[in-house]
């Protein structure tokens, strides 16, 4: 039996192959904008950021008022071209059944925009696995800050130790927020996070495919 209750998933490089879709939607809005958009290797770079901290990575002449009007035009064309490029990884649905089915709750917290990562959920039937769905709504704190742990999953869980949750995530920002809510990581290697960054985090797993959680949920 394995000693974690509750398993917190990324969506982004985790759950499901996103990168095809990110770099296409932000390539498209730097076109929109007349910019030579940057190399797919440095979007890729920022994946698991907020869009806001992402643009003022990639774009950094760009007016800081223009930032909400460059996440909405990348929104806009991730809703009606991106969704479409979106896949989950191997194994994750048979992972997701294995973990329901030995009792853990499981949730996914990611920086994505709350009603996408609904809509991705549903679109892949995952979403019924899943006790709790936390994504940006414009008014939570985002990762790597701990605050969503403290004031909205904990509360749903006021009897679960902190040594009895686990979060599965492919880059340094969801590896710091575990680190800085107190809990375990498991680093998903197999995502989009810089490798030396990541183990420099000592996460305390580290999983190349997300059919490796099965040595964890089933505490071989």
């Amino acid at each position: 039996m394995s000693q974690y209750k509750l398993i917190i998933f990324d969506f982004d490089g985790t759950l499901a192959i996103t990168h095809k879709a990110i770099v296409f939607c932000i390539t498209k809005t730097f076109e929109k904008f007349q910019i030579a958009p940057p190399a797919s290797s440095t979007i890729r770079s920022t994946i698991g950021m907020n869009l806001a901290h992402t643009f003022k990575i990639l774009a950094p002449a760009i007016d800081e008022t223009q930032i909400p009007v460059w996440i909405e035009t990348y929104r806009s064309y991730y809703r009606t071209e991106g969704e479409k490029q979106l896949e989950l990884f191997p194994g994750t649905k048979t992972i997701l059944q294995l973990a329901s089915q030995s009792g853990l709750s499981l949730g996914v917290f990611s920086n994505k925009q709350v009603n996408f990562v609904n809509l991705f959920l549903d679109k892949f039937k995952i979403h019924s696995f899943f006790d709790l769905i936390v994504g940006d709504n414009g008014e939570i704190t985002q990762k790597p800050d701990s605050t969503v742990f403290d004031s909205i999953l904990k509360p749903l869980f006021p009897d679960l130790d902190n040594s009895h949750v686990l979060v599965v995530g492919d880059t340094a920002v969801d590896l710091l927020f575990a680190k800085n809510a107190g809990i375990d990581a498991c680093w998903a290697a197999y995502g989009y996070g810089d490798r030396t960054e990541c183990l420099g985090l000592q996460p305390r797993f580290v999983i190349n495919n997300i059919s490796e959680l099965d040595r964890i949920i089933q505490d071989k």
